[in-house]
């Protein structure tokens, strides 16, 4: 009786690890992140953020506006990748022993398109990165928190149109970094937004004293 349980149970474990889906998070060498020109230098482990979306298989684009994307059908996985010791590299954040994939929001064999948020991990949670990000940058205008930062939306990896299909835990996981002709992430680049300094706030603010003085005089 007792064998009979224990055998229920490690297939109960067997099944339940088999239903959770997971997708390959390492990027290459050929997939580099990149600030700007340049690729994320060496030795700043941790600094950056890089959040998995994904969508259904017909939500094949993402915007600049990602509150409005979370509305249009993108989930945010919950789960994400950071910068390690190489320069334009990251690595999986979490999720699995081996450490290069991602839990996503899909049982196993499901295909799903996928999508990366990346942020100053200053910004501090996702969610704080998007508020900072709707508040001010995204509309081309200064961040609404009092924060230079960092700030990437990447390509849209869609499987080449069948979506990227999630594998269950232990596998030899599809990533989502790859190149465009097997629809994956060919890389991205992140931009840094400055908030303006005191003085330009103060220079801004004596302008508009001036055009109200010279209003009145008229």
């Amino acid at each position: 009786m007792k064998k009979l349980l224990t055998i229920a149970a490690l297939a109960g474990v067997a099944s339940l690890s088999y239903g959770q889906g997971y997708v390959g998070m390492n990027n290459s060498s050929t997939t580099k992140i990149s600030l700007g020109a340049s690729a994320i230098p060496a030795g700043q482990g941790g600094s950056y953020i890089f959040e998995v979306l994904q969508a259904p298989t017909n939500v094949t684009t993402i915007t600049t506006s990602i509150t409005a994307d979370l509305a249009a059908g993108w989930v945010d996985t919950g789960n994400y990748g950071t910068n390690n010791q190489t320069a334009g590299r990251i690595v999986a954040g979490s999720n699995t022993p081996e450490g290069n994939g991602i839990q996503v929001n899909a049982s196993a064999q499901v295909t799903s398109d996928y999508a990366v948020v990346a942020f100053s991990a200053a910004l501090g949670t996702f969610a704080q990165a998007v508020q900072w990000w709707n508040n001010g940058a995204a509309n081309g205008t200064t961040a609404d928190a009092n924060t230079t930062a960092y700030f990437g939306i990447s390509a849209v990896a869609t499987g080449d149109g069948q979506g990227i299909a999630s594998l269950p835990s232990g596998s030899t996981y599809n990533d989502i970094w790859g190149t465009l002709a097997a629809g994956q992430i060919p890389g991205m680049s992140l931009t840094q937004y400055q908030v303006p300094e005191p003085a330009s706030f103060a220079l801004a603010g004596l302008g508009a004293a001036a055009l109200v003085i010279f209003r009145r005089r008229k």
